[in-house]
């Protein structure tokens, strides 16, 4: 099983991450949308930075991890190579990721997110482990 795949829309652009486990499924899905961005081989893992993240529902902290992610990318210029997600409740993220400052000469940067958004945004277990769907604002 690939750990993503990116979705085409009319509009925006979006991705399916999968995984064994709910920590799978966040890790996937975080390397998603940073791939969306960078090709993900051109980020060495040089850094950890610790993340944690909390929301009302599993749907929500979805989102707000992914938003996350993406403040880390935007405001500090943290570009991330993986995620190590530790702990994923009903409620609350925590976890760790591996990368670099941005580097005008070695990152290309694909495309420019600029929000997640929770058009037909989708979190669930599966018969084969767990699913998100997430679509971008770009």
């Amino acid at each position: 099983m690939h750990p993503f795949r990116i979705l085409e829309h009319t509009a925006d652009i979006g991705f399916e991450a999968f995984g064994a486990t709910r920590k799978e499924v966040f890790a996937n899905a975080a390397r998603a949308l940073q791939s969306l961005m960078v090709d993900l081989e051109s980020i060495a893992p040089l850094q950890e930075t610790k993340i944690q993240v909390e929301g009302s529902n599993a749907k929500n902290l979805l989102v707000n991890w992914l938003s996350e992610i993406l403040y880390q990318i935007d405001a500090e210029g943290r570009l991330f190579h993986n995620f190590d997600v530790r702990v994923v409740g009903e409620t609350s993220v925590t976890a760790s990721a591996r990368g670099e400052p941005f580097a005008r000469g070695r990152h290309q940067v694909k495309l420019q997110v600029k929000a997640i958004t929770y058009h037909q945004l989708d979190l669930n277990e599966t018969s084969m482990g767990w699913r998100a769907q997430v679509y971008v604002d770009i």
